[in-house]
This record gives C-alpha cells, sequence and structure tokens, in this order.
C-alpha cells in the first residue's frame, strides 16, 4: 500500500524529539508499505534562517519526507488555515506525486492538516483519516474561527483515529460521523523502550557522580535524594509551576528530590524565576530537550516520572515511562485514567501543587516500582497493523459500493 501522510508534528535532523510517535508509526508501516511524508514548517522558522532535514531514522527506513514552507496569517483568519496549509505544501506535494499516486492519506491533527489530508484524499480518490492527539478536539472546537473547521474534518474524513476511548468520545460529541470512529491506541518500540538497571542508566547520563558528591555532604540518616523526570513542551498547558510548587512542599516536608525538566518552550524563562523564588532552583533541573533514543535512559534513571497538565490527550510518555519500569504520577485529566493502573501510579486532582506532592510521597514511598517492572506495553508494530488493517476496510468498501464508506468494523488489539 502507498500511504501519503500530512502533519507538521513529525520530526527533522535538527529538531528530533518533534512528533516522534509519527515517525515511529511511519517507520512501522514502511516496513511492508512505501510511506511519502509532507510535513510543513512555519514561515517564520525558515526567515529566521532554520533548514529542515530528513532524520537518519527517516532516511534509512526509505521514507520520503519533504519540508515546505507553510503561509498563514499569525493570530487570524484562522478559519483559512487549512486552505492556507494546503496552498502551502501544493509544490511539495506535485513533487512526491509526480510518478506516484497515494493509495491511503492519513494526517495527523484535526486542523488545519486534517483538512490538508481531506483536500488530498478528493485529489487522488484515495480514503483518508485523520489521528487527532488531544487539545486538537478538547480545545480547538472553542475557538471561533477553528470550531467549524475541526467539525467538518471530523465528519467528511472516511475514519477519524483517537488514541483513546475518551478522545472517540470527544469526537462523536463534536459530530463525528456515525461509525467512522475507531480508537488505534499508540504504541512503543521494546527496543528502546524496556526494563534496565537503574544506576547503569544513571551512570550513562552522568548522574552518578553528582548525586555521590551531594551524598558525601549529608548526614548518612537522611532520606536518599529521588529522581524525578518530566517531559514535554514547556507551555502553560503543562503547569510545570505546580510540580516547582510541590517540590518546595517536599523539601519543606524533609523528602529530598531532584526534578530533570527535560523539553523547551516559551515557558522556559517564566518556570526558571518561579524556581528561584520558591526557593528550588538547585532542584530543579532544566535539561533542555534530549534525543528519543537517550529518553529512554532517563526513565530509567528515574524513580518517577510526573505530568502535571492541565489538558491531555493520552500522552504516550506515560506509556514509554512504565515500559521501562518506572511508574507515573499525573494530573487526572484527558484519557489517563485509562493507562493508570494503580499498582504503578498514582492519578491527582488537576491545578492542586499540594495534592500533586502527596502523590509523589505515595510512589516514593509504596511499591509501585516494583509492579511498573512487569507492565507489558502496546507495540508500534500492532498500531500499524491496526492502522493498515483500517485502510484495507475503508479501500475494499469504496471499490465494492463506489461512494465513502459509511463504517467499518474491525478485530483492533486495545490493550492500553
Amino acid at each position: 500500500m502507498k500511504f501519503l501522510f500530512i502533519s507538521e508534528t513529525f520530526p527533522d535532523a535538527d529538531h528530533p524529539t518533534t512528533g516522534t510517535y509519527n515517525l515511529a508509526l511511519c517507520r512501522e508501516l514502511a516496513r511492508d508499505h512505501e510511506v511519502r511524508v509532507i510535513s510543513p514548517r512555519s514561515w517564520v522558522d525558515v526567515l529566521r534562517g532554520k533548514r529542515f532535514r530528513v532524520p537518519t531514522e527517516a532516511h534509512s527506513s526509505g521514507i520520503e519526507v519533504r519540508y515546505p514552507t507553510r503561509w498563514y496569517t499569525p493570530s487570524f483568519a484562522q478559519k483559512h488555515y487549512g486552505g492556507q496549509m494546503w496552498w502551502s505544501i501544493g509544490g511539495a506535494l506535485r513533487e512526491l506525486t509526480q510518478d506516484w499516486k497515494p493509495d491511503a492519506v492519513l494526517s495527523y491533527w484535526a486542523h488545519p492538516d486534517g483538512e490538508c489530508g481531506l483536500r488530498a484524499s478528493r485529489k487522488f480518490g484515495a480514503p483518508c483519516a485523520v489521528i487527532v492527539g488531544g487539545t486538537d478536539v478538547l480545545i480547538l472546537p472553542n475557538m471561533p474561527g477553528r470550531g467549524p473547521c475541526v467539525r467538518r474534518v471530523l465528519s467528511d474524513s472516511d475514519a477519524v483515529i483517537t488514541v483513546s476511548d475518551g478522545l472517540k468520545t470527544a469526537c462523536d460529541a463534536l459530530g463525528a460521523a456515525s461509525g467512522r470512529v475507531l480508537t488505534i491506541r499508540q504504541g512503543i518500540d521494546p527496543d528502546v523502550f524496556h526494563v534496565g538497571d537503574q544506576a547503569e542508566a544513571r551512570r550513562r547520563l552522568g548522574l552518578i557522580e553528582a548525586r555521590d558528591e551531594r551524598r558525601e555532604t549529608r548526614a548518612s540518616t537522611e532520606e536518599p535524594e529521588a529522581l524525578i523526570v518530566w517531559v514535554g513542551r514547556m507551555v502553560g498547558l503543562k503547569r510545570v509551576d505546580l510540580l516547582i510548587q510541590a517540590t518546595r512542599m517536599l523539601k519543606e516536608q524533609g523528602r529530598r528530590v531532584r526534578v530533570c525538566l527535560l523539553g523547551s518552550g516559551p515557558c522556559r524563562d517564566q518556570w526558571q524565576q518561579l524556581a528561584q523564588s520558591e526557593g528550588v532552583a538547585d532542584q530543579i533541573q532544566f535539561m533542555g530537550p534530549v534525543s528519543h533514543d537517550q529518553l529512554a535512559d532517563w526513565y530509567r534513571a528515574a524513580d518517577m516520572t510526573v505530568l502535571c497538565s492541565e489538558s491531555e490527550g493520552l500522552p504516550n510518555v506515560l506509556r514509554e515511562s512504565v515500559a521501562c519500569g518506572t511508574p507515573f504520577v499525573s494530573t487526572d485529566v484527558g484519557s489517563i485514567r485509562e493507562i493508570a493502573d494503580p499498582e504503578y501510579s498514582e492519578l491527582v486532582p488537576k491545578h492542586d501543587a499540594a495534592a500533586l506532592a502527596r502523590g509523589i510521597e505515595t510512589v516514593l514511598s509504596g511499591p509501585h516500582r516494583e509492579a511498573a517492572q512487569n507492565y507489558q506495553p502496546r507495540t508500534w508494530s500492532e498500531t500499524a497493523r491496526d492502522t493498515v488493517a483500517l485502510f484495507e476496510d475503508l479501500i475494499a468498501r469504496r471499490d465494492a459500493q463506489g461512494v465513502q464508506p459509511l463504517g467499518f468494523q474491525h478485530s483492533l488489539t486495545t490493550q492500553p
């Protein structure tokens, strides 16, 4: 099968942490199928001189990728974002399809990416499916300019793929066509994310020496310092301010923790200043983005992973963490409850730093780590298999009926 994948959320060589899950899916699809990717990049970044090169992982998998410049009107005329992106990718689309016609069109993010997927579907006469990630169906529909666009994509696409049952319910409520929404959970790469020796992971990351130096300066009766990892883009919705406040509360209670924040974004300076004002700047470390392969060692090195967002879909970082044998504490938002087994995780209310501190203390004091060591994750090969099965069904129904299918039936793996 020939897959055309369209999404801004896809990595390049200089931004390897952007949309790693989409690269993982495309790589798995490319094992048995042809995959070509169009991933637009903002004109703002292009004018700043940024260049976008195909990551080694995509190139070695035989995936052709184009990074056209996305021209759009910032912060206004948002209802036209889909048309603006479609115009922006026109050259790349013609180049990729000059002697190649897709059998299936897959996009990630309802708008504007999903609108472009829908237009490509009509252009080539191929069925299309859009993967929704969370905010695109939880927050964008409330925006006057983009809400109608999101609803149109959900109602007109041949299929809507959600990563959780909670998002499926949200899509149904937004008017997605009956029978066209299904859950295909994301996977993990078991060759990368797997249980390993915690001490060895800390040595590879250079954490052992620093921790030992601090241990020599404190009394032997003190609690050992716990390592907490947070992973994500530093934007307001992620509410790292709550984790910083929780760290201060734990410090006041005598619990020694070290928090490593893996990622970057516009809120970094603000949160660095908050760490200073809360008196925990020596415990909060801003590590910047890390490569996907190195991320696994961070999970293995940590005593837990923490997520404190006020809005999420079903973030794969939590599944990756448990796959590495590391429990998690998270705010009870989005669809996280679907994978939050109390044996290896703790859920807390959002917007509550004190509850977050209590959740962290519960996991540090409990048997959660032992339970996480036995977690059996879903893999990307299973996700790709279900995605192919979906398109095979769509193509068969289209061929048989000569019209867009009105629904589909699948036997899909649904384990978290």
